[in-house]
């Protein structure tokens, strides 16, 4: 393994591991999420001699470079099927095999992107929320549009409070019975 140093989005570097032989990329904990998205075009270059041969994977288990522990599949749901992350169990290591790093790395770019316009769209909120007129409906009895009288709150307190003395009762029986 080879050590790497790659850019990190608070302004850092950080040290990843890459096999000499395959391209394949090892994160340590934590290491994997901070890298900038513009190092996956640097560490996970595309090799269109690479691509255009058959590969076969040998069937031998995966082992963590760390703790020698068993590495396995990360099944993520929320990953797309075309990425797959192997993980230590041990030292919650990842490694990503030749072209994933960059996978990776578009994904979480492409979901930044898409929350960020959610986010704007957020932003714009509180000019509709300043004016309550503008969310009060007519005809409803929202708890903002039609406050409670100090009946209401009244009956709900006293309603509130035979509900509790109904479960301390009931618990108590309980105890006692054994049941």
């Amino acid at each position: 393994m080879a050590e790497v140093k790659a850019r990190a989005n608070p302004g850092s570097l950080i040290q990843l591991d890459q096999c000499r032989q395959c391209g394949g990329i090892w994160c340590d904990k934590w290491e994997l999420f901070p890298v900038a998205t513009e190092e996956a075009d640097r560490l996970d270059p595309v090799n269109q001699d690479l691509l255009r041969e058959a590969f076969r994977r040998p069937q031998k288990a995966l082992y963590c470079p760390r703790c020698a522990d068993e590495l396995r599949v990360c099944a993520d749901p929320v990953l797309p099927k075309d990425i797959q992350l192997w993980r230590c169990r041990h030292c919650d290591g990842i490694w990503l095999n030749r072209g994933q790093f960059q996978r990776y790395k578009n994904y979480q770019t492409n979901t930044r992107a898409a929350k960020m316009a959610e986010e704007r769209i957020v932003a714009k909120l509180p000019e509709v929320y300043a004016k309550p007129e503008s969310w009060v409906v007519t005809g409803t009895k929202g708890i903002y549009a039609y406050p409670r009288g100090e009946e209401e709150d009244a009956e709900l307190a006293g309603k509130s409070m035979g509900d509790g003395a109904k479960v301390v009762l009931q618990t108590l029986l309980r105890m006692i019975l054994g049941i």
